[in-house]
Formats: C-alpha cells, structure tokens, sequence
C-alpha cells in the first residue's frame, strides 16, 4: 500500500485513524476519574492505551503511516492467505479485516496469545508475536478501506435493516462500524455472519462466553439470514 502515491486513499486513511484515536481515547477516559492523577489499569487498558498513542501518531504523519504500511505488507503475508490482501476474504470462513475497529482487532490478538479465545491456527500464529507487532497489525487492517460485500436490496434486507437496529446497533454502532473494542460488522460477507451466529448459538462453541451468546440464541433462522443479508450492503 504506497500510500504516498495514492493520495485520497491516504487522506482517507488519515481521518479515519483519527477518528478511531477519539473513539479509543474516549473509551480511556471511561476508566479514568478526575482525582486519579495515575488510575490502575488492567494490562488490556494498557494495551488499548498504547495503541491510541500509536494512532494518534499515524494518523497525523504520513510517513510514519507509510513506514507501518510498508512494514506490515510484508509482514502479515500469512495473514492475507486468509483475510486476503486488501483485507477482504476470499471465503465465509473469515472474516474481512479492511476498515476493522482497530481496537477489536487488537484486543482479539491479545485473546488469541494469552488463550482466551480458541483457534488453533490464529493461536499458532500470535504466540510469539510482541505487543508492538499487535498494534501494528490492528492499525494496518484497520487503514484499509472497506467496501459492502454485497449491493443487492430486497425484503429481506430491509427485514434485516429493521432487526440490526432492534438487535445490534447498541454495541456495533447504527452503521455497523463498530464503537470501543466492539466489532466493525459493516460489509462482511453474509456466509460468515451466518456462520459465526450459528457459533454462537452452539452449547460447546469456542466463543460460548460471548456477549453474543444471549442475542444469537433468540434469533430464527429467517432473521440470521435477514441480518446476514442487511450487513453485506453496509458500508
């Protein structure tokens, strides 16, 4: 991604860092009251703290958004055989990373590296990885520009419309964006919006501790195909 060379997408790049740098120093500031000079974070706050540091930084120098850039090109190729190159997947299996809340991807890796989710392949992948590595994979995924996976309109999109805001807008954001460390939905494939409510649904899931657990259970199948439908035409 030469950034330099392709203007708009920086310019692009640049305010949308920057408005994750609010959203995330937004979220700091929850956890931090007026008369504690120096608040006990846990290490995830840290870490969230850390990266809002990073994004503020590039999202307000081009180089060093281009020097991350350049870097983490090459450096997440296995993580592009799945999630793809410009961060849009290949396959309902994963999910699309381009545009992706900088600070649920982060906050992911970490689940991933100490065990708190479970998947072999991406457990394998972020053992050994530092912290650093962390927030410059987040960042560069979450600089890529979205698109909907899918432009059709029908009923059952509009159907979907209506349950997204009954059942997801709260934490996803109206437009499926994404708020704090909750997950950009906007645009990802329908298969795997199926896919991972059906998970969630599941007594023995890996993910069965989920938030989601509790929505996912009362959907029909008729509305998780109206909401995975609604979700591929977000932008």
């Amino acid at each position: 991604m030469h950034l330099l060379k392709k203007k708009p997408d920086m310019i692009r790049s640049g305010k949308a860092l920057a408005a994750w740098v609010c959203c995330l120093f937004g979220a700091m500031a929850c956890v931090t009251t007026p008369t504690e000079q120096h608040p006990r974070l846990t290490p995830d706050q840290v870490l969230q703290k850390r990266l809002a540091e990073q994004l503020a930084i590039v999202a307000s120098d081009s180089a060093a958004r281009q020097q991350l850039n350049q870097a983490m090109k090459f450096r997440t190729r296995l993580c592009q055989r799945c999630h793809g190159a410009d961060g849009h997947s290949r396959n309902g299996r994963c999910p699309n990373l381009a545009g992706q809340n900088p600070g649920y991807l982060l906050q992911q890796l970490q689940h991933f590296h100490d065990g708190r989710r479970q998947d072999f392949q991406m457990q394998s992948m972020v053992r050994h990885i530092s912290d650093a590595d962390k927030i410059a994979v987040s960042i560069y995924f979450s600089s890529m520009p979205p698109r909907p996976a899918s432009t059709e309109e029908n009923d059952q999109t509009a159907e979907g419309k209506r349950l997204f805001r009954i059942r997801c807008a709260q934490c996803h954001g109206a437009q499926g964006q994404g708020l704090y460390t909750y997950p950009r939905l906007a645009g990802q494939l329908p298969e795997y919006i199926r896919t991972t409510l059906h998970e969630f649904r599941k007594p023995d899931s890996r993910r069965r501790t989920s938030i989601m657990r509790e929505i996912a259970s009362i959907l029909s199948e008729r509305e998780i195909n109206a909401l995975a439908a609604y979700i591929s035409t977000m932008e």
